[in-house]
């Protein structure tokens, strides 16, 4: 999985911090890769990319019946080499179009976290396995839950521009996986995926790199004019959707119970959840996860409070 700090490290030993007095410290610079991008858009983009995590989770939640967390954990610029020789053989890679963008972006995910939830696809506890090359029939499964990192990137992109992502190819073979010159620097993404504490085996790190062309457009776009300029007012359509009725709900993570103990339940007895008190609930409009809620009380009644919105 690409750690690219920690990879980077074998390879190539980097010289430690020297502290030159109070608040002052020098750290090394690795010439071979530019930074390109400067903090202002990389903090956006950390931003958009939260927004990303989160639709993700809910995804991968739903989809193997369990509480995921996926969570931002760094963005680096990394020469395209450095990431390639950061990855096991063999890695989960998904190449994608992101259309209408140039260049290509690569979700990877751990070999040994995606056959993971295969085991959890098949109705399986999803044990820890070995590392090992997934089968026909893995990478078949594999395959489908690809849908869920396109979804998601197009939902959080969706102030910024049409995405439409669309799948290339899938390699297992990092070596293989070519977007971009070894020397040309590329933005690395990694999070960390954590499932219920009672399932050892669902954790592992994803990472999204995107290439030179995709990163450097997003960034054109993030800092248009244009999108600093006022939003046109809205027109009647637009006003009368405004005072539309929707409904709200909010989503704590699944509770698991033995059968035996649901057939129990009588009116009036407790249930007691999964969901901590200190765990955001998902807010849904209409089904679709919108925002993550804070829980809470006001003037002696149960609220909740509006921590962020998904896509951002």
């Amino acid at each position: 999985m690409a750690v690219p700090n920690a990879k980077q490290s074998e390879h190539t030993p980097v010289p430690p911090t020297r502290q030159l007095g109070p608040g002052l410290a020098v750290k090394p610079l690795d010439f071979r890769v530019p930074a390109k991008f400067a903090p202002g858009f990389l903090t956006a983009f950390e931003e958009l990319h939260q927004g990303f995590a989160g639709l993700l989770s809910d995804s991968f939640s739903r989809e193997l019946h369990t509480a995921v967390q996926v969570r931002h954990l760094s963005t680096e610029q990394l020469s395209y080499d450095t990431y390639v020789r950061s990855m096991p053989n063999p890695s989960l890679l998904t190449i994608l179009e992101p259309a209408p963008l140039p260049g290509s972006v690569i979700f990877e995910l751990s070999t040994q976290l995606g056959l993971v939830m295969v085991d959890r696809l098949l109705g399986g506890p999803g044990r820890p396995v070995a590392p090992r090359p997934p089968t026909q029939l893995e990478q078949t499964l594999l395959g489908g839950l690809t849908r869920h990192p396109l979804a998601a990137l197009r939902e959080a992109f969706t102030e910024l521009v049409d995405l439409q992502p669309r799948l290339l190819t899938t390699e297992t073979n990092p070596q293989v996986a070519h977007i971009a010159a070894p020397t040309d620097t590329v933005l690395v993404l990694t999070f960390s995926v954590i499932g219920n504490s009672g399932e050892p085996g669902l954790r592992g790190l994803l990472s999204l790199c995107y290439s030179p062309a995709t990163a450097g457009a997003i960034r054109d776009l993030a800092t248009a004019p244009s999108r600093t300029a006022a939003r046109p007012q809205a027109g009647p359509l637009g006003a009368a959707t405004a005072e539309a009725a929707v409904e709200l709900a909010l989503r704590t993570v699944p509770t698991f119970m033995p059968a035996s103990e649901i057939l129990q339940i009588r009116p009036g007895d407790v249930v007691m959840l999964d969901h901590k008190v200190a765990e955001p609930l998902v807010g849904l409009v209409e089904g679709i996860p919108f925002m993550r809620m804070a829980i809470g009380r006001r003037d002696g009644e149960l609220a909740t409070r509006l921590e962020r919105w998904n896509d951002r």
